[in-house]
């Protein structure tokens, strides 16, 4: 509607102000220092962090020229031989390795395990701590090779020093992971340390430090800020939440500009260096001052003078405004029925109109959002009962009958039916149905158009609905009258291109599926497929267990007790006739008959054990003992003089621990000693246990075995695990001794 020009709210604020000119003065004056105010503001923030990027491209490449001066070498030209022993290649880097004075932090080495094992320069106080506590290293052992991350501050050695080291990855010839190198720079409080002298010949300036992952100063001007702890700081904890790298931080102190940027970021995502810098707010607003209070004056003569004057007419103006503003207000918490009533004739009248205008329509655009999202959330609490139900189980049928029970019921449909897809993609197996006669389900699925859906789907195919003007065949209509049902749906079930099987859902009335249902019908497939896929896998695992052990026990008894009981059976099959030409020699054959069957028990026992790992747990170590020496009678022939002294309790692993040690050392008497004479001696007191294990062989030189031979590395890495020391002694003629030392160890 056209208001008439002298009611329009420009010609009343006129009217009622007399000096117009002033009041538009204190705006201008208001606004431009407010707009100046926040230009500048905006304009610091982003020079400083334009200030902080550039100067973390010059601090990154030193740092990383730091480390790759002396990493380079060894991974291009030292360490290249991953056969070697991990102890090996360690001591080749320390030897031939160049550039390894800067490294002022040291160089260490750890196993898979993330043991330290070696020290440059020597740490005993550190070899044997564990340092696998780091994501840094659990990335490494968990990625394939490949450059390896650089560390945040670890204090280490009884001053506490700080280091950050990079990390590089230790592989062997089939890329397994046996442990890593940590080449590290020094944190130290004092101007000695390389980390701390290359970067601060940079000149970044006071007001310039860099932080790693767990905000601990790395470097800093100051040299006793070295180390410091800022993780609890609440501006580096507002920086690093905010959705930008450079923030004004406001604190009673005085506000602060505070920017940082990323300056080493390794393929780990959780490597985070950051350089951070900070600046007064009040330094970078200085030159503002002379500015600001003339805006002010001008801005109070602007404002105070008009307002005693006209604060009785613009009472009269902005009443309407408010109820505008509190009808806003409204709007703004949820009220969306909100209207207000002007009749002033003006502006204000016309914006209230337009403002109920608005607020109907977004009443409306509500009420449809509610709708929207409730019809969302409803369709995703049923695809999640359905994800729920076929998750839980691991038998293809199960999951099955129980989704479509679930289907049907979240879905509305009144009959439905499963098949499984066979190996041939052209035969399917009826599994479950609901509501519908089997014999009815399976000329359904193989009549077109529903066979013919089967045939061609693929990683395309859709949910399809069929109606009973669908089907030619008179019997099918018959029998789908006889279920009354209107209507059915195709569901497919499959995952990632390979068709499992597919439902198909019946309906007694008639109607047609939304494009929401459908899709989700089609959600529910894939999910199910999905289950379905988690089982066959689950099955062929099983089978492939199953025929793996199967396999290793038949190689166990045809090398251990089918070659003793074949030894027994021909000496039992001769005793008869021995034993009538010189029965003293028949009682020696009866006796190595004996001796046979009883390494034969022994061996079955063994097995035993070592297919039931709760017996092999609950086994004294004296019963495990014995159950070797007489296996090993049995299978070499050899005499072996067994003595067990003491009885002491042991934990599980000393146990094992001790178990396979003399496992394996009688296996390699078996095999490459040539020895007439075994002694097993095992003395067990109160929180010691010692093992010796002698044999009058052949015996070795360890300089001429290659690395691992005999399984002596494996026999070091168990005496290891455990705290306890193994010595092996051996001459060439004189045989071989093992001996193996655990004590407790004692608490301090």
């Amino acid at each position: 509607m056209k208001k008439n020009w002298w009611r329009s709210l420009r010609v009343k604020i006129i009217a009622w102000s007399f000096v117009p000119t002033v009041i538009i003065l204190s705006a201008v004056a208001w606004f431009t220092f407010y707009s100046y105010q926040k230009v500048l503001g905006d304009l610091a923030i982003k020079q400083d962090l334009a200030v902080v990027d550039t100067k973390t491209e010059q601090v990154a490449p030193v740092i990383n020229n730091l480390f790759n001066a002396s990493l380079q070498p060894i991974i291009l030209n030292i360490d290249t031989k991953p056969e070697l022993p991990r102890e090996v290649r360690a001591q080749n880097i320390l030897d031939h390795a160049p550039n390894l004075d800067v490294l002022d932090g040291g160089i260490y080495f750890v196993d898979q395990h993330g043991i330290v094992f070696k020290s440059q320069p020597e740490q005993p106080e550190l070899i044997g701590k564990d340092w696998s506590d780091t994501h840094q290293f659990r990335y490494v052992r968990d990625n394939p090779p490949g450059a390896g991350p650089i560390t945040d501050i670890r204090f280490i050695g009884a001053d506490e020093a700080g280091i950050v080291c990079a990390i590089w990855p230790m592989h062997n010839t089939l890329s397994e992971f046996i442990g890593a190198s940590y080449y590290c720079l020094a944190i130290n409080p004092n101007e000695q340390s390389i980390l701390y002298t290359t970067v601060n010949s940079l000149s970044l300036g006071q007001n310039v430090y860099i932080l790693d992952g767990n905000q601990r100063i790395i470097f800093s001007p100051d040299l006793a800020q070295l180390g410091k702890d800022l993780s609890k700081e609440a501006s580096i904890q507002q920086l690093l939440q905010s959705e930008n790298k450079s923030i004004r931080f406001k604190n009673g102190m005085g506000d602060r500009v505070i920017s940082y940027s990323s300056l080493v970021r390794g393929e780990d995502p959780n490597t985070f260096w950051i350089l951070v810098s900070e600046q007064r707010w009040n330094e970078i607003m200085q030159p503002t001052l002379p500015y600001r209070r003339l805006l002010l004056v001008m801005l109070a003569l602007g404002v105070i003078v008009p307002v005693l004057v006209t604060a009785y007419g613009v009472r009269h103006i902005t009443n309407p405004i408010q109820n505008l503003i509190q009808a806003s207000e409204q709007v703004t918490a949820g009220q969306f029925q909100q209207r207000i009533d002007v009749n002033t004739g003006d502006e204000i009248e016309t914006l209230a109109d337009q403002f109920n205008l608005m607020s109907a329509k977004l009443d409306d655009s509500y009420s449809s959002l509610e709708k929207k999202v409730a019809d969302r959330t409803q369709e995703l609490a049923i695809l999640n009962s359905i994800i729920s139900v076929a998750s839980h189980s691991l038998d293809i049928e199960e999951i099955l009958g129980d989704a479509l029970d679930k289907t049907l019921e979240q879905m509305g449909f009144d009959a439905g039916t499963a098949f499984r897809l066979e190996s041939d993609p052209t035969t399917w197996h009826l599994v479950a149905h609901r509501g519908i006669e089997s014999t009815t389900a399976l000329d359904l699925s193989n009549i077109d158009p529903i066979a013919s859906q089967v045939n061609e789907a693929g990683y395309q195919s859709m949910v399809t609905t069929f109606k009973m003007e669908d089907f030619q065949d008179e019997i099918i209509h018959s029998q789908m009258a006889q279920s009354e049902l209107q209507m059915l749906v195709y569901v497919p079930l499959s995952t990632r291109g390979r068709d499992m099987g597919f439902f198909l859902l019946g309906k007694r009335e008639l109607s047609a599926l939304s494009t929401d249902e459908l899709s989700l019908l089609n959600s529910i497939g894939q999910q199910i497929g999905v289950a379905m896929e988690n089982a066959y896998l689950y099955e062929q695992a099983q089978q492939t267990a199953i025929t793996g052990e199967r396999s290793r026990l038949a190689r166990e008894l045809h090398d251990a007790v089918t070659q003793t009981l074949f030894s027994a059976n021909l000496i039992a099959d001769v005793i008869p006739r021995i034993w009538k030409r010189n029965p003293e020699e028949g009682l020696q054959n009866l006796e190595e008959l004996r001796q046979l069957t009883r390494g034969a028990l022994a061996e079955m026992r063994t097995m035993l054990l070592e297919m039931r790992p709760e017996s092999l747990e609950r086994a004294d170590i004296k019963t495990l003992l014995t159950q070797l020496a007489d296996a090993f009678i049995g299978r070499v022939r050899v005499p072996l003089n067994l003595e067990i002294h003491g009885d002491c309790e042991l934990t599980h692993e000393v146990k094992i621990a001790f178990y396979r040690i003399a496992q394996e050392a009688l296996n390699n008497i078996a095999k490459h000693s040539g020895a007439q004479q075994v002694d097993l001696h095992l003395e067990c007191q109160p929180g010691q246990l010692k093992l010796c294990i002698k044999d009058d062989g052949l015996g070795f030189e360890f300089d001429s075995l290659p690395p691992g031979h005999m399984g002596i590395a494996i026999m070091r890495e168990r005496a290891s695990s455990i705290g306890a020391s193994l010595k092996i002694e051996s001459q060439i003629g004189q045989g071989t001794t093992v001996e193996l030392d655990w004590r407790l160890a004692q608490k301090g």
